[in-house]
């Protein structure tokens, strides 16, 4: 690596270590840093939640899922753009309303304090799945990281996993949520750049080479199909599975912070313009990049379809832009792994230790107890990345399976069943979460993806068991305190 790029890599931390020292000062107490202090613009917000759920899976593992698919990996995107569509659209705005009756710090609170005696199993339930799903989530980006430096550069695996997990846990530490979101502002630009330059060069090249036509039906008329040569039912099949994350996004700790996050409503207006933007752009551009390098490429010819993106640009782009390029997938990761361990924090910190233990801290106590563990959680993500030998999109797609399945329905049913149980969230719960667990080692249920049919499953369970067993007297306003004097 020549000094030129060392340079750009040493400016950039620069830039990040200042970000997370001034917001270190800021901080006073945890609400300031899990969900800030200060009003930050909707638009800043609804970038860094896009820059936080577009990590290394989207750049890697979209890429290379659109390689192995062709024209019908278009499903995979159309589901999660519809889920943003749904989030800016009405989620935002309804689950702020909701969190402002009873403002709390992290997605555990917010569904724990509003069920009374089932309180506390709820609160451990909720924090366990979220530490454990999350770290797999986090690992797969450090994964990620290893793999783009190993195939533009050549430089080890695991030393590179070590450097990105050092940084992003030190900024991240620093300056908690605060810094986590005007990082990723930065670190949203570079990627912008890598996913317009990077399928702009590769399309000239399609085109030079026969178009798009030419090059897909080279690998296969699958390959050109929508449904990817099913038919009805299987086509359906196909459309609902690569649709599947849509129902994700309710459960995601990460995503539910940054709406914590918004002061006034009005943000959600301009956070709304700011997301759906930006989503067309990545989304398209991911698109874009595993469709040409089919074209490109051909089918099967990567082992490993996850390092199509890097080997584009390294066969597609000069130098300097490769660089750049490779600073856009090390800003996807960097991140989204950062605010998924200030979630896996918050969840232990707030919810195990301070509210399920009664663990009482002082403000200051309790702030340098969070950094601390923060550390310790990176640790943890890398021990784990370390030992994992999964693709990227499997690890993702696992851990979203996870969370979304389990957390998702759990949150609709807080916000819009009014007959809604403790023991009904229970049920949900561990139906969620244990389907995950088990749905790959069920053969009749594997034409359907563990997404979606986890998600709706879960869902069902919570409502019937809450009919069953309702509440007795007991109100879904909490009697728990916004975190007391704990902050």
């Amino acid at each position: 690596m020549n000094k030129g790029i060392l340079l750009i890599v040493a400016a950039y931390i620069v830039v990040l270590a200042c970000i997370g020292v001034y917001f270190n000062k800021r901080n006073k107490n945890n609400h300031d840093f899990y969900v800030t202090r200060d009003r930050i613009p909707g638009w800043a917000i609804a970038i860094s939640e896009r820059a936080t759920t577009s990590s290394s899976w989207m750049m890697l593992g979209g890429t290379g899922a659109v390689y192995t698919m062709g024209i019908s990996g278009l499903w995979l995107f159309f589901g999660l753009y519809l889920s943003l569509i749904i989030y800016w659209f009405w989620f935002a705005k309804a689950f702020k309303k909701e969190n402002d009756k009873n403002p709390q710090l992290t997605l555990t609170s917010f569904i724990a304090a509003r069920w009374g005696s089932h309180e506390k199993i709820i609160r451990l339930l909720c924090a366990l799945i979220i530490a454990v799903f999350y770290i797999i989530y986090a690992a797969s980006n450090l994964v990620g990281a290893g793999k783009t430096v190993n195939s533009l550069f050549g430089y080890d695996v695991v030393p590179t996993m070590i450097v990105v997990a050092v940084i992003i846990t030190a900024y991240a530490a620093l300056g908690g949520l605060g810094s986590i979101i005007y990082n990723d502002l930065i670190q949203a630009v570079i990627m912008c750049f890598a996913l317009i330059v990077l399928p702009i060069i590769a399309w000239i090249q399609v085109f030079q080479n026969g178009g798009l036509s030419a090059g897909l039906s080279a690998s296969g008329p699958d390959y050109m199909a929508l449904f990817g040569g099913l038919t009805t039912g299987s086509a359906f099949l196909l459309v609902f599975n690569q649709s599947s994350y849509i129902w994700g996004n309710f459960g995601m700790d990460t995503v539910t912070r940054k709406v914590m996050a918004i002061k006034k409503n009005e943000d959600i207006k301009s956070g709304r313009v700011a997301g759906l933007v930006t989503g067309f752009l990545w989304y398209g551009g991911v698109f874009s990049i595993g469709i040409t390098g089919l074209c490109l490429y051909g089918a099967g010819t990567f082992e490993d379809p996850e390092t199509l993106f890097p080997t584009m640009v390294n066969d597609l782009l000069p130098g300097g832009l490769s660089v750049l390029v490779l600073c856009g997938v090390i800003a996807a990761i960097m991140s989204t792994c950062a605010d998924q361990l200030l979630a896996v924090t918050g969840a232990i910190s707030v919810d195990i230790v301070q509210r399920v233990f009664k663990v009482q801290m002082g403000e200051r106590t309790a702030l340098f107890f969070s950094k601390a563990l923060l550390a310790l959680v990176g640790v943890a993500t890398f021990l784990f990345a370390l030992n994992s030998g999964d693709l990227v999109m499997n690890m993702v797609s696992f851990a979203w399976s996870g969370m979304g399945s389990s957390l998702g329905p759990v949150v609709l049913m807080t916000m819009l069943d009014k007959k809604a149980s403790g023991v009904g969230m229970i049920a949900a719960l561990i139906a969620g979460a244990g389907l995950t667990l088990v749905w790959s080692r069920l053969a009749f249920l594997a034409a359907v993806d563990v997404k979606f049919g986890a998600f709706f499953i879960a869902l069902i369970v919570g409502v019937i068991v809450s009919r069953l067993a309702p509440n007795k007297g007991v109100s879904q306003e909490s009697d728990v305190d916004a975190e007391g004097g704990n902050w």
